[in-house]
């Protein structure tokens, strides 16, 4: 049963709560006039009401617009304060974190974690690093937790973002990683020594391989206590990174461990590794590729030596094989016009066969000749007029025009850099082609027509993409030729149809295709029986 208050009781009560009365009055009064700044949480069912001075507002302001997170967290982990970065960080409105306990936005991960960091804050400072949960995102943080006021058992905390901290240490790993793989796994030799003291601090085991020491007896020396380089070597890298500051692929001699001197291509770079300042060198071993130069240039030498005796011995060859079919053809001649009478029409035809049978043997040395001078003779290119050469040509062949009623029909054409006397034959051999081979019913229709094409577009392996080409095409209307012959025709010797049908030693064509090769071009054919031929020339345009 409930005991009755005294008088003397109630009125002491009644004093009380007037007394409280007329603080809550005073407090209603100073949040009006804004003296005081104030919030009201629910709590266990009971509204609490949690104020900040206005003394205090400029401290305030700065807190909200700092760039982390401030926090103030109730003894059991009620956030009673946020600022704007802490909320926008975890994703969510403010109105969805005041009120709402911190262990909500704390990873499984790190709640032991942060359990005992808020413990401690609540008697003193503590700090660490944990990570918080974003809706599906984990960031890591790191918290500073204070108390503020211990009589009130409240913790200040300050939560900085470390995710981008961690994503640069990540990338940082990351390129250390791609790097010590590269600099082991290199193909090349790589060194890294300090620029400060010229110590070697790193070697990759393939130039440990190139050098034939071991990383015991090359780390910690330099360069000039193990003898690497000869002296001209070091005296040329020492006057590029004075001059330059680096190194690129400069060929010097390195010498190894038991002293064979090999030459290789270095290259060295400035790098910084944790503030301070390497050289980094790459050696590239080119003792093959020398001895392939050696090689080369002494089978150049023992071409130019060939060359000079295969000049000879076609001249010589030439004299000496043309001298008795001369005298063969004319001892013919003599016996046909004196003994003209006393012969039979038998030996008159073997004569002639004998007459005909020496001039095809001269007609052939002749192109021999032409076919290795085409390929042997100096070449002086001259910014030529190509009509003019034409013109030239058609000259030559105005007999045989005339005779086969040909027509040849030119366009204006590109200007070139060519070898004239040479151009000259080829388009001599290439038009006399298409009146050799003309339909026996049919007048030679012959068209020259030239444009300026970018290798880029010709899709030929022999012609380079970066360089423009003059395209000179030869197109005819004659008897042509199978397409499996295309590139056959341009060999020597090579013959598509008999003696007695087309006259020819089948050097002409080879002559052609040499001469272009001779002025870095190429050349094609195209064709289809009884439809005439086309030849593509393709020569570097000026």
């Amino acid at each position: 049963m409930k005991k009755e208050l005294t008088i003397e009781e109630l009125q002491l009560q009644n004093a009380e709560l007037i007394n409280r009365l007329e603080e809550a009055e005073q407090l209603i009064e100073a949040i009006k006039a804004g003296e005081v700044d104030a919030f009201a949480l629910n709590r266990n069912n009971q509204p609490e009401i949690f104020t900040l001075q206005s003394g205090d507002y400029g401290y305030r302001m700065l807190v909200e617009n700092i760039n982390e997170g401030a926090v103030t967290l109730a003894e059991d982990g009620l956030i009673v304060y946020t600022n704007n970065y802490f909320h926008e960080l975890l994703g969510i409105s403010y109105e969805d974190v005041i009120g709402n306990t911190v262990f909500n936005f704390i990873h499984p991960d790190s709640k032991e974690t942060f359990n005992e960091l808020f413990k401690k804050g609540l008697e003193e400072k503590s700090k660490g690093e944990i990570n918080l949960v974003a809706g599906d995102k984990i960031i890591c943080a790191y918290v500073s937790l204070t108390s503020l006021f211990p009589t009130l058992q409240t913790v200040g905390m300050i939560v900085t973002d470390l995710t981008e901290k961690k994503n640069q240490e990540e990338a940082l790993r990351l390129s250390e990683e791609k790097f010590n793989k590269l600099f082991s796994s290199a193909p090349l030799g790589l060194g890294l020594s300090e620029i400060s003291t010229g110590r070697l601090v790193d070697v990759n085991q393939t130039l440990l391989d190139m050098i034939g020491y071991t990383r015991d007896e090359y780390i910690g020396k330099t360069s000039l206590e193990l003898d690497i380089m000869t002296k001209s070597g070091r005296d040329k890298v020492v006057e590029q990174v004075s001059k330059n500051g680096f190194v690129r692929n400069l060929e010097i001699n390195l010498r190894t461990k038991s002293g064979k001197i090999i030459p290789v291509l270095n290259s060295i770079e400035t790098i910084t590794i944790n503030d301070k300042k390497y050289f980094l060198g790459a050696m590239v071993d080119i003792t093959q590729r020398k001895d392939t130069e050696k090689e080369i240039e002494q089978k150049n030498t023992d071409l130019e030596k060939m060359n000079i005796e295969l000049q000879s011995f076609a001249y010589i060859s030439s004299h000496d094989m043309q001298e008795p079919l001369r005298k063969i053809q004319i001892f013919a001649t003599r016996i046909i016009e004196k003994e003209v009478d006393n012969l039979s029409e038998n030996a008159k035809e073997q004569f002639q066969k004998m007459q005909n049978a020496a001039k095809r043997m001269q007609t052939l040395i002749e192109d021999l000749l032409a076919y290795s001078r085409a390929k042997t003779s100096e070449r002086h290119f001259e910014k030529t007029d190509l009509n003019k050469i034409i013109e030239v040509v058609k000259d030559d062949l105005k007999e045989e025009l005339k005779e086969k009623q040909a027509t040849i029909e030119v366009a204006k054409l590109c200007n070139a850099e060519v070898i004239p006397f040479q151009f000259r034959q080829m388009m001599h051999n290439l038009i006399g082609n298409s009146l050799k081979f003309s339909l026996p019913d049919q007048p030679p229709h012959i068209k020259i027509e030239s444009q300026i094409v970018k290798g880029i577009k010709l899709n030929n392996e022999k012609l380079s993409p970066e360089v423009k080409y003059c395209h000179i095409s030869i197109t005819d209307n004659g008897i042509g030729f199978e397409p499996e012959f295309k590139e056959k025709i341009f060999e020597v010797f090579q013959r598509l149809h008999r003696k007695d049908q087309y006259k020819g030693t089948g050097i002409g064509l080879a002559i052609v295709k040499k001469i272009v090769e001779n002025h870095n071009g190429e050349i094609t054919a195209e064709s289809e029986v009884g439809k005439g031929a086309r030849f593509n020339i393709f020569l570097p345009a000026t």
